[in-house]
């Protein structure tokens, strides 16, 4: 719900701001977010991994970590506080200096809620954090929407950002339970920062690759194309999260309780990997086909530059959920962030160079890159889960391929479809073509036997469950 909401209030902010205005959004949190991994230091991720002995330790784990994140978090405000009229200058976007001031008050309010919200996952209380999100998520509807309305700019964005994080800080302090520290333990901190200290190396070079290419972008081309970067980039991932944010944040805490038998660890692994390819595989598919008409919808038509990058980034980043985020997630789950962290240290480096060598012919070129070193991080993820974990490759890509020739048939014969309805009425063309990607997808999904008993057992659950409900 949280996933689907979010677009729905990104296609209105785009009608009412424009590209130029999400650049400078972007150039904001290029800055918020390489201090938000240093506020955090992994903090989050230990307390969700770690077998404690008792509730005691548990409680002094939570009271240090959360007291150490919120000090850290102040002072790298005050000094991004100090600092903004450089950094905005580094930027080149010296008109900003007082948005990076303000929304460096952030990272105060992320530390605080991200260790609240450690604890519901922990104890897989995901039915708390979809009632609290659904609240926050009425803030961008209360805050940001009028403000754009009213001609905000992108302050819009930074206000009602940080709303939203306010919100969020006062009504998880409500549901958590775990008492505030008045003291750091430093026996605990030491042994925390033995784990956090390869989650937070991990951090910075996902930020290498995320913000460091905005940055990039930025730089090479201009904050007309910086925005379009990131609104193709923040559309992709908004629309594949609808499945793959439902399902990652239990997947990583479910496989933390099973470190220790890992022959269950590597089952779970293969089965979720495989059902979740029968979903998230389509949709990449589909996303690619009808990028033009996502894009459209969801952005409207001063976006319509990005199709091509839109769709072949959807098309990869299916493929990246299941191999390159389900491995980050199984190694954070055995207490292997450093071999995450090797990973992307050998993935932002191809892809700097794919960016900046795309950047000198056109915006087209930028997105091939960028899914090119998206595929070779895959690569080295597989490699990792074969050599680490014992994984076998052949379960896995057997897993994949079950659902990716059934896509790509449907995605051909729907893009046939559409190509020959096109000059009869448009609207039709595209109608038609997405009933066909829909019923080819499923006639060529149950001609498995495997897939039949897995569709039917899993409507016969939902039907079970509406039935309970019911009662």
């Amino acid at each position: 719900m949280a996933k689907f909401i979010t677009p729905i209030t990104g296609m209105v902010l785009a009608r009412l701001l424009t590209p130029e205005a999400f650049g400078v959004m972007a150039a904001i949190m290029v800055v918020t977010s390489f201090a938000e991994m240093f506020a955090d230091a992994g903090f989050q991720k230990y307390f969700m991994q770690h077998e404690f002995y008792d509730e005691a330790e548990k409680r002094k784990c939570f009271g240090t970590a959360l007291l150490t994140s919120c000090l850290a978090a102040a002072f790298i405000w005050l000094l991004i506080a100090v600092f903004s009229v450089e950094i905005a200058t580094l930027l080149g976007t010296k008109e900003v200096a007082d948005g990076i001031r303000v929304a460096g008050f952030g990272l105060v309010l992320t530390s605080f809620n991200g260790m609240q919200a450690a604890i519901f996952k922990r104890g897989f209380q995901f039915k708390l954090l979809f009632k609290l999100r659904m609240i926050t998520l009425s803030v961008p509807l209360l805050v940001t929407i009028p403000l754009a309305y009213f001609g905000a700019g992108f302050w819009a964005l930074v206000w009602g950002m940080l709303v939203q994080q306010g919100a969020t800080c006062i009504i998880q302090g409500h549901y958590t339970g775990m008492p505030l520290s008045k003291s750091i333990d430093l026996s605990m901190l030491k042994k925390m920062l033995s784990f956090s200290l390869w989650t937070l190396l991990e951090s910075v070079t996902i930020w290498f690759s995320t913000y460091g290419g905005m940055f990039l972008v930025g730089t090479l081309l201009s904050s007309y194309y910086l925005g379009l970067y990131r609104g193709m980039l923040t559309l992709t991932g908004a629309a594949l999260s609808l499945i793959s944010g439902a399902i990652i944040p239990v997947f990583f805490v479910a496989l933390s309780r099973l470190q220790n038998d890992m022959s269950a660890f590597r089952q779970m692994f293969y089965n979720v990997q495989q059902k979740t390819a029968l979903v998230i595989l389509p949709l990449g598919v589909f996303l690619f086909v009808f990028a033009d008409v996502f894009v459209g919808i969801m952005l409207g038509n001063q976006w319509h530059e990005g199709d091509f990058f839109f769709g072949l980034r959807a098309l990869t980043s299916a493929v990246s959920i299941l191999i390159n985020s389900f491995a980050s997630e199984a190694l954070r789950a055995k207490g292997m962030p450093r071999l995450s962290a090797l990973s992307q240290a050998l993935h932002f480096p191809v892809l700097w160079f794919g960016l900046w060598y795309g950047s000198k012919y056109s915006f087209d070129a930028v997105a091939l890159g960028l899914c090119a070193s998206s595929l070779w991080l895959d690569l080295v993820k597989g490699v990792i889960l074969r050599q680490v974990l014992g994984c076998s490759l052949r379960k896995m890509m057997v897993g994949i391929v079950n659902a990716a020739i059934p896509a790509g048939g449907a995605g051909f014969f729907a893009w046939e479809t559409r190509a020959i309805l096109v000059d009869v009425y448009d609207l039709f063309a595209i109608v038609s073509a997405i009933l066909v990607f829909i019923v080819c997808y499923i006639l060529l999904i149950i001609v498995r036997k495997t897939n039949r008993q897995l569709l039917f057992g899993g409507l016969a659950y939902l039907k079970s469950k509406i039935y309970m409900s019911n009662r």
